[in-house]
């Protein structure tokens, strides 16, 4: 049933996912309700004499900005569970909402007793998705924080999830201070997290060797020697395109191309290796 309802006798969900609403957005979408009317009513229940937002808190809020005295509302009348279900779904259906929501959202409902597989199946999503979201939870607050401001990435926190709340603190505070530059070696500081968890904090208080003269002069060599392949090949290629292969004999292309994928491969093992020695370091 539809009906106009004063704006004070409509009020918010206490357990609506969504906790952020861009002010600017708010007005701009009052300014078109102003001037073109509510296109689609707002969902309400019957709760003490007054009515609860079941889907449509950004059209209420809306209503609010531009003062207006009552707003369309269709009356349903829902159990807590159908309602928080329908929170969600609304929420899932908007591609700004905060990754922390739905974690907390998930987990809410979680908690009222529902498993992942039924939740996932209610409300359209992989369980996976689930999954992933509620084990942010585990995220020291501060960093939960950071991320619902997207000052930390997501993708970075995912790698944190597992890790006791000392060392995500102490990565996060790498990352942001620039001594990890990108997801890669977030990515290896934790697995050094977990690899000195793993083995009773061996690596705690651990000594580096005094290194000898062949150890230096054997870095300067890798070094050059890395200098000097990156250098050469790059000198081969102009714009994208290998040049040198294309004047010469372009026949060797599939070769070199072998050879360039079997090197790339041992080059992202060696790289892996050392972004994990440099957050051991780091974490030490």
């Amino acid at each position: 049933m539809k009906k106009r309802i004063p704006l004070d006798q409509v009020i918010p969900n206490p357990e609506q996912p969504r906790k952020h609403f861009d002010p600017i957005k708010l007005r701009e979408l009052g300014e078109s309700i102003r001037e073109r009317g509510l296109i689609q009513a707002i969902t309400v229940r019957p709760v003490d004499g007054k009515f609860m937002i079941v889907g449509g808190e950004r059209r209420w809020r809306a209503h609010q900005m531009i003062e207006a005295a009552d707003i369309l509302c269709e009356v349903v009348k829902i159990d807590d569970n159908e309602m928080a279900l329908q929170a969600i779904v609304e929420n899932l259906a908007r591609a700004d909402i905060k990754a922390m929501e739905e974690a907390r959202a998930f987990q809410a409902m979680l908690d009222r007793g529902w498993t992942i597989e039924k939740l996932a199946k209610d409300i359209g999503v992989q369980p996976a998705r689930i999954t992933a979201r509620t084990a942010l939870l585990n995220l020291d607050e501060t960093i939960q924080s950071l991320v619902d401001s997207n000052q930390f990435p997501l993708g970075h926190a995912n790698y944190l999830v597992d890790l006791p709340k000392r060392d995500q603190l102490q990565i996060v505070k790498l990352f942001t201070s620039g001594k990890l530059k990108d997801w890669s070696g977030v990515r290896a500081a934790a697995q050094s997290a977990r690899d000195r968890e793993e083995q009773g904090g061996m690596f705690d208080g651990e000594q580096r060797a005094e290194p000898s003269k062949d150890d230096i002069a054997a870095m300067s060599r890798m070094e050059r020697t890395v200098e000097r392949i990156i250098t050469a090949i790059s000198g081969g290629f102009k714009d994208g395109e290998c040049v040198a292969l294309k004047s010469v004999d372009p026949t060797k292309a599939d070769k070199w191309a072998d050879t360039l994928a079997a090197a790339s491969r041992t080059i992202r093992t060696m790289e892996a290796q050392l972004r994990q020695a440099h957050a051991r370091s780091m974490l030490m």
